[in-house]
């Protein structure tokens, strides 16, 4: 008998883990990959394939990657199958579901991603100016490109939580001590709408935790990534890697300095498909930001990166 828990083993007889207090099984489960990629859809066009990716990473999802199918007899690509992970599953069919209105129970299934992306489009378009656009934007807005991490995100929200939180509960205080006439700061009114304000504030700081909880599991996960990523980056991405890196001379240091970051994006997202774009995008920029500032020859490239 085992524990589905702890995974402890006991004796025949005995049905509750003494450690956990679980009821015990015959078999444990099968052991799932939470890293594994998982399709969940494919869309025909490649373009529109990456539309949805950047929406998806807007959307707080950081396993969300593209991937070709085999080219059929005429040598084309017939569609781009979009993959997250197994651990990001649920987050997928949450959000999928809410735009079909599908309550299928089945964890791991696939999307008419082609109906599917009109509607998040929608979607999206509806809450842009709104708080929750924080989270769902992956805190990378129109007017900037500069990715928020998960780990700044949650301790953002977790300290505005806390904040509104502790403000609300004074607040409270000098209402209560008002009303018993221990201070008589206000009057009556103003006692109301006073703990109408802080009641306001409570519910901002009760909402802000609960993001902050909704994202934390994630920032373990991420960093586990960006340590690979950052390792990755450090072996290939040298400074004779660079050297070698051909330039257009019919193109200006801008157009060659673009040429150049894109090559070098395209080559990282295809060694971490699963990573996110704009994070990808930041660290390479960082990075060959940093070998132009060594090499004069690349200044003008390094003056468009700052």
């Amino acid at each position: 008998m085992w524990c589905p828990k702890c995974k402890n083993e006991y004796i025949e007889g005995v049905t509750t883990c003494v450690d956990c207090g679980c009821e015990l099984v015959a078999e444990l489960p099968e052991e799932i990959d939470e890293n594994e990629p998982v399709v969940i859809g494919s869309l025909t066009e490649e373009s529109t394939a990456e539309k949805l990716v950047d929406y998806l990473n807007r959307a707080g999802l950081l396993s969300c990657g593209i991937r070709p199918q085999e080219e059929n007899e005429e040598g084309e690509i017939p569609a781009y199958d979009i993959l997250v992970a197994q651990k990001e599953l649920i987050y997928i069919n949450q959000l999928f579901d809410g735009l079909s209105g599908d309550d299928d129970e089945d964890e791991e299934r696939t999307y008419d991603l082609e109906t599917l992306l009109p509607k998040f489009e929608e979607k999206f378009s509806e809450i842009q100016d709104e708080e929750a656009n924080k989270l769902l934007s992956n805190l990378r807005t129109e007017a900037s490109t500069v990715y928020v991490n998960k780990k700044d995100t949650y301790s953002d929200f977790k300290f505005s939580g806390i904040s509104f939180i502790v403000f609300a509960l004074i607040g409270y205080l000098f209402a209560l001590l008002n009303a018993f006439e221990v201070l008589t700061l206000f009057n009556t009114y103003s006692v109301i709408v006073l703990t109408v304000v802080f009641t306001i504030f409570l519910i901002i700081g009760i909402s802000s935790i609960r993001k902050a909880n909704s994202i934390k599991n994630l920032v373990s996960e991420e960093e586990n990534v960006l340590e690979e990523v950052e390792s990755y980056i450090k072996e290939h991405f040298t400074d004779e890697y660079f050297d070698t890196l051909p330039s257009d001379p019919s193109l200006s240091d801008e157009e060659n300095y673009l040429f150049i970051t894109d090559r070098l994006k395209e080559e990282l997202s295809e060694a971490f498909p699963l990573f996110s774009r704009g994070y990808i995008d930041q660290l390479v920029d960082e990075r060959y930001g940093e070998y132009c500032d060594s090499h004069p020859a690349h200044s003008d490239d390094s003056d468009m990166n700052e």
